[in-house]
């Protein structure tokens, strides 16, 4: 029983410490959740519905996410010349810049972060953490 505790204890605290980089990173601009959204529309997701999927969040919760995006002028709605009925969201050009860089901080960050790691232990720890995540999944 022991063994579960620590590895929870060492899970909660290298997942703070993640959060804490990334809020750093993101320099109280954004939330985490905002910047998230912006980085998966930047991806290809422009659909609401998709964020919401993707996310396992409430439709509605993405709706007052993207209001805010909206509001700092990050992001623009814009109706499907497809089907009229869907709204695809697009970056600005500033919220584009501000996803690369956010993205290119984030990879120096992880990556020095890892560099505790013989590139082996990255590869075993790797296909660790996939296997942890692809048995949550069952």
């Amino acid at each position: 029983m022991e063994t579960y505790l620590e590895i929870e204890t060492l899970i909660k605290r290298i997942f703070n410490s993640f959060r804490h980089e990334v809020e750093a990173v993101l320099d109280k601009r954004l939330s985490g959740s905002e910047y998230r959204v912006l980085s998966l529309i930047s991806s290809g997701l422009t659909k609401t519905s998709d964020l919401a999927k993707t996310l396992d969040v409430s439709a509605s919760h993405i709706t007052a996410i993207t209001d805010t995006l909206v509001e700092e002028g990050l992001i623009t709605r814009h109706r499907s010349k497809i089907d009229r009925r869907i709204i695809e969201l697009r970056l600005t050009p500033e919220a584009e810049s501000f996803v690369k860089e956010i993205d290119k901080k984030k990879k120096e960050m992880i990556v020095k972060r890892f560099a505790v790691f013989s590139e082996q232990e990255q590869v075993e720890f790797r296909q660790l953490l996939k296997k942890l995540a692809d048995g949550a999944n069952k």
